[in-house]
């Protein structure tokens, strides 16, 4: 169950983890890692991260490491410390594909539909020329908006991938596949349903054996079970401004796009992993040089315009000294992470904290971002404000105030007498005042779905839902006084006709 948690305990840092050859660039590495120490605090206390972990890469491990705060159960955050990764897990989930390429039991350039045979996005025409790059690449043409229809399934006995799809088919194609680049989760969530018909497992126990297992990724979690096992806190929101460990849950089945985790050794296993190419520490294969070389190019589309995404990595994107950085970012109810691979230089950077929210994305993933270009000797970019957050949150509760206060004297009102000389406008005004709450609500739902906005932003529903009912209060209560303004109008010109 998750625990509501209204202070933010920052411990004293966990001591790095160093190689010899980490010290043989030291000073100036050690500086360097004592300057991303201290932005990463700075960046923390400015959004109120409750726990934070992160760690440098090298081939071999992490160089230097820290963790700082507690978990959603108030423990002391270490590099044992759980978290959920989000979209990070859509280079692992890309990984495993590949090793079915590599074996020949896949190909990229499968259809869908060979797999998938009930696969109906866009009507059979569309769909039928989907295939496993496009998916793999996000140009299969699936609208973001999808990922709130299919992803995201928290509750006991939620539906296979495969059982999922249906959700899509009446959904418009943005294009006809490769044309079109949107990133959307629900692309992965019909690669996991591939993945499954392909193996005849879920797609965790592929993870495992081909890439969790082999890279040394040993106490990661993939379903509920793992999550169980590891006892994963609840991750945390803001409500009201104050971080509170409410989101808790896993999608058994969402390995493939964002419900992967475990804690700073296993998403510090997985850099070294592809630091490496692909090789294990003991000299095995999990990618061939051809792979992670396909998974590293940047999609093209029929313009000769570049996407940004590889097959699962975001590729470039970043200014200099970061454009040739290989990376992703990832989010879930309470929990975010980044893995930046820096290649020509040998060294990744992996970041996770147990901190999320839609509205301040960009504040809260800021602190990854300028933790690599330190690292990249360059310098951290201007604090990232968070005022999105803010100026919603408090405007729908202020609005909420305002609703509940005119639907109290609108109450008061009816106890008294009325006079009849009350005018249509003032009415008509309240009635306004008192839909909008109702309408804005009506196109979140339309947008996000009613679950998505409940989980994803649960301080702004419960403002918006205190507001439509103080507004449907309200303006039930202006027109019970309009239509006692009119009757005492009649008695009052009946009189005076006597």
């Amino acid at each position: 169950m998750a625990v509501l948690s209204f202070c933010m305990l920052f411990g004293a840092p966990v001591a790095p983890v160093a190689s010899a050859s980490a010290e043989s660039d030291a000073p100036a590495g050690a500086n360097r890692y004592a300057a991303i120490d201290s932005y990463i605090q700075d960046r923390m206390k400015a959004t109120r991260v409750p726990g934070l972990s992160y760690a440098v890469v090298g081939l071999d491990g992490p160089i230097h490491q820290r963790s700082w705060g507690t978990d959603g159960h108030g423990e002391r955050v270490t590099a044992d410390t759980p978290f959920l990764w989000g979209s990070v897990a859509k280079p692992v989930a890309a990984t495993g594909v590949m090793t079915l390429v590599q074996s020949g039991r896949l190909s990229l350039d499968d259809r869908v539909v060979e797999h998938l045979p009930a696969f109906r996005f866009g009507g059979a025409a569309h769909a039928s020329k989907v295939t496993v790059r496009h998916l793999l690449d996000q140009t299969a043409g699936i609208p973001e908006s999808a990922t709130f229809k299919v992803t995201d399934c928290l509750s006991p006995g939620c539906p296979r991938p495969a059982e999922r799809l249906s959700a899509l088919n009446d959904l418009k194609p943005l294009g006809p596949p490769g044309t079109v680049y949107v990133y959307t989760s629900a692309n992965y969530l019909v690669l996991t349903a591939v993945a499954e018909a392909v193996t005849g497992r879920p797609f965790a126990d592929h993870l495992r054996r081909t890439v969790l297992d082999p890279a040394g990724m040993d106490d990661a979690i993939a379903d509920a079970a793992s999550a169980g096992k590891r006892d994963l806190p609840p991750g945390h929101q803001l409500l009201w401004g104050i971080p509170a460990a409410v989101a808790d849950g896993v999608d058994d089945h969402g390995a493939g796009y964002g419900y992967l985790g475990g804690d700073l050794n296993d998403l510090a296993a997985f850099a070294s992993l592809h630091l490496r190419g692909g090789k294990t520490t003991d000299g095995g294969t999990v990618l061939t040089p051809e792979s992670v070389k396909l998974m590293r190019q940047e999609g093209r589309l029929p313009a000769g315009t570049g996407t940004g995404y590889g097959l699962g990595w975001r590729i470039g994107g970043l200014d200099a000294p970061l454009d040739d950085a290989v990376w992703h970012t990832g989010a879930t109810f309470g929990y975010s992470s980044m893995l930046f691979l820096l290649p020509e230089r040998n060294v990744a950077l992996v970041l996770q904290q147990n901190l999320h929210g839609l509205l301040h994305d960009g504040a809260i993933l800021q602190v990854g971002f300028g933790a690599v270009r330190l690292l990249a000797g360059d310098r951290a970019p201007a604090g990232t404000s968070a005022s999105t957050y803010h100026v919603t949150i408090w405007g729908i509760t202020a609005l909420a105030l305002a609703l509940i206060l005119a639907a109290g004297r609108s109450a008061l009102l009816l106890r008294h007498p009325v006079t009849p000389r009350r005018r249509t406008t003032v009415t008509a005004a309240w009635i306004l005042f008192g839909v909008l709450p109702g309408i804005a609500a009506a196109w979140l739902i339309a947008e996000l779905g009613l679950h998505p906005l409940r989980n994803w932003l649960p301080d702004v529903f419960v403002a918006l839902c205190v507001a439509v009912a103080a507004g449907a209060v309200t303006v039930a209560l202006r027109l019970a006084l309009a239509l006692r303004a009119g009757e005492l109008k009649l008695r009052h010109g009946d009189h005076h006709r006597t």
